[in-house]
């Protein structure tokens, strides 16, 4: 599955990895590992491995497109190649959207577990919004070090959890999983589609794809081996969780089952891995919503002028998604931030396995001289990636479901607006930028 382009400079199959764990190992594993342990009990770990398989049906339509089209812009690309135009618009927006839209959990995971290291009872929003402010002023400067930066903090989080990973299954007891199944099957089948939010970082290899070295080869790999390696830390951190066997569970159930496995010195190392994870995963989803931007401007399908370069980052994108997670920290529930996330994700990752089925489908396009990641089964896989997302889309309550298919069709005004002389001077500067023709 080796592309023709390839870069020779750029992000490795490690740090592209680095980019995708550090995303999905955020306040996913410190904050909603606790919710979903509350929810379904010991069952919870039926809920990450099953969510984890369904993501993996979508995972592979995303390597098999990202084996062709390796450019940055990921799933938007994707559709826009195989559906046309305005689907492609659809799902590029909604990926610009649910990764700001997950910044805002992400960064009130960030203000819990920093009153939890500093023993202070603060409101988390307060945190949030500061490290939101810094995140948004490192992104204007530029990606630069980006990519070694991120490998430092996944490599200390990562280790930091695997620590409470052993500790949690030398501590475990055959007691600890009885109830298996306490709130029923239901309760494990709701469970799914809350951690589904834990998965969605794994797009963000795809949508850095111009800036991954061999990325025709890379990005693929990088997307399935960050989705197993995911897997495997959740369901680790799961088992400790259970095996801590706390009086109750929730935001901070990770905190409290490092302190009972390793007392007040290991509570204070996994909170202080916390506050690295969430700002690695809020940082890492800035950057690959910066990129969508530059694609879908690039392509005329948003305003250059939304795209106004500086520092080679599209600064009005950059301000307008800290806009809309301010709001959204501002509202500070947890819940509806996760639910309406998972609206607009589900709703990209629906038209990437759509584009899918093409590909399946229309092996002509596919220059015959081009060798690619060739999805296993036929149309079986994007069938059923597709048919998933639907599925969990089911389980979200109407309200946010319309909240959420009203802020992307809201995004098609920027479809419709007209560029002034200035935007398309910035279209082709960003061409110029992303080594397109003119």
């Amino acid at each position: 599955m080796e592309g023709t382009a390839k870069r020779t400079e750029g992000l490795s199959l490690f740090a592209a990895i680095a980019f995708a764990v550090g995303n999905m190992v955020g306040a996913g594993v410190f904050v909603l590992s606790g919710l979903l342990v509350d929810t379904a009990g010991p069952s919870a770990i039926l809920s990450f491995l099953i969510c984890g398989v369904i993501v993996t049906f979508s995972g592979l339509s995303y390597a098999a497109l990202a084996s062709i089209y390796p450019e940055d812009g990921g799933g938007y690309l994707y559709a826009k190649r195989m559906l046309g135009s305005y689907p492609g618009f659809l799902a590029g927006w909604a990926m610009y959207i649910s990764v700001s839209i997950a910044t805002a959990f992400v960064l009130l995971g960030f203000g819990i577990y920093l009153n939890l290291l500093a023993g202070t009872d603060y409101d988390p929003r307060f945190a949030g919004v500061i490290g939101l402010i810094a995140l948004t002023a490192l992104n204007l400067r530029g990606l630069s070090e980006a990519g070694r930066a991120e490998v430092a903090l996944v490599i200390t989080k990562v280790a930091i959890l695997c620590a409470l990973i052993a500790g949690g299954i030398l501590a475990l007891s055959p007691g600890a999983f009885v109830p298996f199944f306490p709130a029923g099957a239901g309760g494990m089948l709701k469970g799914v589609t809350m951690v589904f939010f834990a998965y969605i970082g794994f797009q963000v290899v795809a949508m850095m794809g111009g800036e991954v070295k061999s990325s025709s080869r890379t990005v693929p790999l990088a997307t399935l081996a960050s989705i197993l390696l995911v897997a495997c830390i959740y369901t680790g951190v799961t088992i400790a969780l259970v095996a801590a066997r706390l009086p109750a569970y929730g935001s901070t159930s990770v905190f409290d089952a490092a302190v009972v496995l390793f007392g007040s010195v290991g509570g204070s190392i996994v909170a202080l891995g916390a506050l690295f994870s969430t700002l690695s995963s809020a940082n890492a989803n800035m950057i690959g919503a910066s990129r969508i931007t530059l694609e879908m401007a690039s392509e005329k399908q948003i305003p250059g002028r939304f795209a106004t370069l500086k520092n080679d980052q599209p600064v009005n994108s950059i301000l307008f998604g800290a806009l809309l997670t301010l709001l959204l920290i501002i509202v500070g529930n947890l819940d509806f931030v996760v639910n309406l996330t998972n609206v607009t994700t589900l709703a990209a990752m629906a038209l990437v396995n759509a584009s899918a089925v093409i590909l399946v489908r229309r092996e002509e396009r596919v220059p015959p001289e081009k060798q690619y990641f060739r999805m296993p089964f036929g149309i079986v896989i994007p069938v059923l990636g597709a048919g998933s997302c639907v599925a969990m889309l089911g389980t979200l309550s109407p309200l946010t479901i319309g909240l959420g298919l009203g802020l992307l069709l809201f995004g098609s005004v920027f479809y419709l607006l007209e560029d002034t002389p200035s935007g398309e001077r910035t279209a082709r500067e960003i061409r110029v930028l992303l080594n397109r023709p003119r």
